[in-house]
């Protein structure tokens, strides 16, 4: 209690500094405001309703205002439900507040149905949709990022229409097959699968959950092993009509955390490195540079190929969306239009999203509803990497047109080096997609507390592709003038039906609680590919669709088709909203697997205890919220493409009588009937906590994750066959998860709020392939996938750079004995042998030690402010750049790179090795691991809501403007556009935008 006492007298102290009291003119009413204990309650907010006159209680709660005998006053303080009393002439008033449990008993959705927030005992954290959309782009795993504890989201694509990865509490499975990501979750919208998180409109959605540990995830079973996103999308209400308007407008630009060498250094950079192989002396300049670059090296006209590459680009999103609905109708639509320009000239990216929900009530007992959306988009990339990698290696010692305006194709009159700027205006990389849901659902309700749901659904999504290098392009010209491209079409198609039964068992006037569920689920995906390529097209005139007079033409026709049979059981049991205990078990059949291996299970349990319910919590007034969870179960990952158990045949061309004729022949790849799932089981523990009437609130959570079977391709040693997909060793997830939020003022007028996530993994493999064929008693290690038992699954293996040699050491004794001043020294595990070997190679781990975020929301009156500040922590990255000859970073003065201190002679404190030109320096590629750390200022949002006194008089509910910034800084030592990405991938833009928002 005096803990309490104290924090609620800190409280009191702060807003008495925050400003005066304005009072009323009328009779002094006085009074006392205690909370649900009976104690006094320091620092309520006491507001003559309709003005800003008011005051605030005291340490003891008592009160003294000055109001007229018809006003009313409006009593509020965080945690409590606000109340309004009437003075109607009395000068002494005493409240009683009383807790407010909105929050506990929020509805939360969670696979095949839902419960109230106080009654979940899974790990299943809820988004906060308000603050997603805060984030100014089109991707929603960029609006996701920091927002949940255990989920790390890492760029894909920065590049217009782009993507991010999800990765839930850790990589789990060694498989990555045909380029797919097996580590991603899964995403169901309103019950259905989905391709992608960016299916679905932000704008529309009204709740987002993730499921995090198997207890939750188990109940979609063999999908579930990374982990499980829910969303739900907004549905129309009964009452009047609403219109909502949300849409911003803005620009991006590029922030470039490295520098590169300008002309003058990339100058000196290539007589150093003639220098070196010409016994240490220069030689004249006309001598190391090419015509060009001399002529431009004495007139001082240099190039920027940033500047003229990169722009400033804008961004715009539109969404409107109606709401409306009777006693049995209700109908939600809504339409988004997004547009965004890349800051690489000659991408794009355009998306119309429609999306359309309605319900029919047909009688008490039968409802019928419907999802359904339409996606549209096109996007243009004509080849970005190359473009900016170039931009990046091309010498500014150069000259950007010929004499007749056209590109000139060397800039430098370098062989080796081409104009960035070409390929923009001369390759076509245009993507359509369409993307449609239709989701139908009938309810049937004949008995109170139970339903059955069918479910079915149909997703397409079809995507066409035109590639097209011209004529004059880099690879038109490698092609003796003449055109390459390609045309693809590829479709997939889905259709899911489920038998949902859920049954609250009515146990009116018990403490005893029963959901049960029962589910049957069927999926069916078929999947189409169509390519084809044409090379030595002799003209641009048609562009791709010359494609049928290239000299070479090859067709490539591919699919497959997937299913999935489902049974699922789940019992929910909770006595008097104090103790719980869900059980589930899942059967999943998948056409992937092995002939022997069709069928796998899923079993969890998951038990919770609210410990605030409790009797001997009663005194503890200042604990709102206090319940342990704890979960155990098991949930399947297929992670391998359709036939890949199965014996495959590969084409083959042959010659028969001097006629080309086509034959197969069998694969590489030896069949495994007996391959099965991944399986993943997790032991879950959390604990959740609620101070003050959650004036302070949080989660922690530590999990323990164990995943066997894991599929990877194994060499065999059999005759015409050279591996075979199998089922091996173990990996183990351990993390903790740390959620906090905390009110810290909220007045009438003023709040201010800090939150907070951070999250720590470690992964470690347990076991691979059981194998000891050293006959030391250790199983081994598989050195060519650097894969190492009890060591990470993203680790580095190699020497490591410990600094350079310098004049004076005795390099003739160590270990690199062929080295000289000025070389790369590396790491000499046992200095008394006198030898470079595998002994001294180091193995790094490479994923984050951990990652978080760090958040404040405060407002006043009408103004609202938020900042979100994001990092991760203990990354390292290998970064081509410090090191490769095709990314200028070997020294040699042929190329530009990334600017490096290097040593020379007259600059011995160098820390990257001498320049060259013959040859790239030793182990230089040992200094490409750099910590890619990093800090970033994520959001930054300003905006005002105009007071509902002037809404009123125009009609309207809401209208909001705003500004908002996102990826403002960064502070980082990794040398890129992006801590997540090399130098040569797309840039993560800065964007600043201003957005309106408008209800009525």
């Amino acid at each position: 209690m005096k803990l309490r006492i104290t924090i609620q007298a800190c409280v009191f102290a702060l807003l008495s500094l925050l400003g005066g009291v304005v009072m009323a003119q009328g009779q002094r009413v006085t009074g006392t405001v205690i909370d649900d204990a009976g104690e006094g309650l320091p620092g309520v907010s006491i507001i003559i309703k309709g003005t800003t006159s008011g005051t605030v209680t005291d340490l003891d709660g008592k009160f003294s205002v000055e109001a007229n005998s018809s006003d009313v006053l409006t009593f509020s303080f965080v945690g409590y439900v606000t109340k309004e009393v009437e003075v109607n002439g009395r000068s002494a008033i005493d409240i009683q507040m009383q807790p407010d449990v909105t929050s506990l008993e929020e509805v939360v959705v969670v696979g095949y149905g839902t419960q109230k927030k106080s009654d979940i005992i899974s790990s299943v954290a809820s988004v906060n949709t308000d603050q997603i959309l805060k984030v100014p782009s089109t991707d929603m795993g960029e609006m996701l990022r920091g927002k949940v504890a255990g989920v790390f989201v890492t760029t894909d694509n920065a590049g217009p229409g782009g993507s991010t990865n999800l990765l839930i509490r850790g990589k789990r499975t060694l498989a990555n097959f045909d380029g797919t990501d097996s580590n991603a979750p899964i995403i169901i919208a309103d019950g259905v699968q989905i391709g992608g998180i960016n299916d679905v409109n932000p704008n529309d959605i009204e709740s987002m959950e993730i499921l995090k540990d198997a207890a939750a995830q188990a109940i979609y079973g063999a999908r579930a092993s990374n982990g499980v996103v829910l969303i739900t999308t907004k549905r129309g209400k009964k009452g009047e009509t609403r219109v909502n308007y949300n849409g911003y407008y803005g620009v991006q630009s590029v922030n470039r955390t490295f520098d590169i060498y300008s002309a003058e250094e990339f100058a000196q950079l290539k007589r150093e490195a003639f220098r070196t192989d010409n016994n240490d002396n220069y030689l004249n300049d006309a001598d190391i540079f090419t015509a060009t670059e001399y002529e431009v090296l004495q007139s001082g006209e240099y190039i920027d190929w940033e500047k003229e590459l990169l722009r400033v680009a804008p961004i715009q999103s539109h969404n409107l969306s109606v709401s409306t609905g009777t006693e049995r109708t209700t109908a939600y639509a809504a339409i988004n239009y997004n547009n965004q320009e890349g800051v690489i000239p000659g991408t794009d990216f355009d998306r119309i999203n429609i999306r359309l929900n309605a319900d029919q009530k047909i009688n008490d007992w039968l409802k019928l509803g419907v999802n359904t959306s339409w996606q549209l988009s096109n996007k243009n990339n004509p080849g970005t990497g190359g473009t900016l990698q170039s931009a990046i290696t091309t010498s500014p010692l150069g000259k950007i047109y010929n004499e007749d305006g056209s590109y000139k194709v060397n800039p430098t009159d370098q062989q080796e080096s081409f104009n960035p700027l070409l390929d923009i205006s001369e390759v076509v990389n245009f993507e359509e997609d369409r993307n449609d849901i239709m989701n139908v659902f009938l309810d049937i309700s004949p008995i109170k507390g139970f339903n059955y749901r069918i479910n079915a659904s149909r997703r397409s999504w079809n995507r066409k592709t035109e590639n097209y290098n011209s004529t004059a392009s880099l690879t038109g010209l490698r092609n003796s003038g003449t055109g390459t491209g390609y045309l693809r079409y590829q479709d997939s198609e889905q259709f899911q039906l489920e038998n949902i039964i859920t049954y609250d068992l009515p146990l009116d006037g018990s403490k005893h609680g029963v959901n049960i569920t029962a589910v049957q689920s069927m999926m069916e995906e078929n999947y189409n590919d169509t390519r084809i390529r044409g090379a030595g097209i002799p003209n641009d005139l048609l562009g791709i669709y010359g494609l049928e007079t290239a000299l070479t033409f090859l067709p490539e026709v591919g699919g497959n088709q997937k299913q999935l049979l489902s049974y699922v059981g789940r019992v929910q049991y909770d006595y008097d909203g104090r103790y719980y205990i869900n059980a589930s078990f899942r059967g999943d059949g998948s056409s992937v697997f092995g002939a022997n291996n069709k069928w796998a299970y899923f079993p969890a349990v998951a038990v919770g205890w609210n410990i605030y319910r409790e009797n001997f919590m009663t005194s503890l007034d200042m604990v709102s919220n206090l319940k342990l969870r704890a979960s155990y179960g098991s949930v399947g990952n297929t992670a391998i493409p359709a036939y890949r158990s199965q014996a495959l045949a590969v084409q083959r061309d042959y010659l028969f009588n001097d006629q080309k004729s086509v034959g197969y022949i069998a694969g590489s790849e030896l069949p495994n009937p007996d391959l099965r799932w991944e399986t993943s089981t997790t032991l879950n523990l959390a604990l959740d906590f609620g101070l003050f009437t959650n004036r302070i609130s949080g989660t922690v959570e530590w999990y323990d994750t164990r995943t066997t079977d894991l599929l990877v391709r194994q060499s065999v040693d059999v005759p015409g066959y050279s591996s075979t997909l199998s089922n091996i060793g173990e990996v183990q997830n351990r993390g903790l998860e740390l959620a906090l939020n905390a009110i810290v003022v909220e007045t009438q007028d003023f709040n201010f709020s800090l939150g907070a996530n951070i999250t720590r993994n470690r992964n470690e493999i347990i076991s691979l392939y059981g194998e000891d064929a050293d006959g030391d008693g250790v199983e081994d290690d598989d050195i060519a996938n650097r894969w190492f038992i009890g060591r990470p699954i993203d680790v580095t293996y190699g020497y490591l750079p410990v600094g350079i040699f310098q004049y004076g050491e005795d390099i003739a004794n160590s270990h690199q004995p062929d080295q000289q001043p000025g070389t790369v020294k590396l790491y000499d595990r046992d200095p008394e042998d006198g030898l470079l070997n595998d002994t001294d190679r180091v193995i790094r781990n490479t994923a984050a030690d951990w990652y978080g975020s760090f958040t404040a929301n405060a407002g006043y009156k009408g103004f609202d402010l938020s900042a979100t500040v994001y990092t991760v922590q203990g990354v390292l990255r290998n970064n081509p750049f410090l090191y490769g000859y095709n990314e200028g970073g070997s020294l040699r003065g042929i190329y530009n790179g990334v600017k490096q201190d290097y040593w020379t002679p007259e600059n011995q404190t160098g820390n990257w090795p001498r320049p060259s030109e013959a040859n790239d320096p030793d182990y230089i590629w040992t200094l490409g691991m750099q910590d890619a750390s990093y800090i970033r200022l994520q959001n930054v949002t300003l905006g005002y809501t105009l007071p509902s006194s002037v809404l009123e008089r125009i009609n309207m509910t809401k209208i909001r403007v705003y500004v908002s910034g996102q990826n403002l800084f960064t502070w980082t030592d990794f040398q890129s556009y992006s801590p997540e990405k090399n130098p040569n991938d797309y840039p993560e833009a800065r964007t600043i935008i201003g957005g309106l928002q408008i209800a009525f």
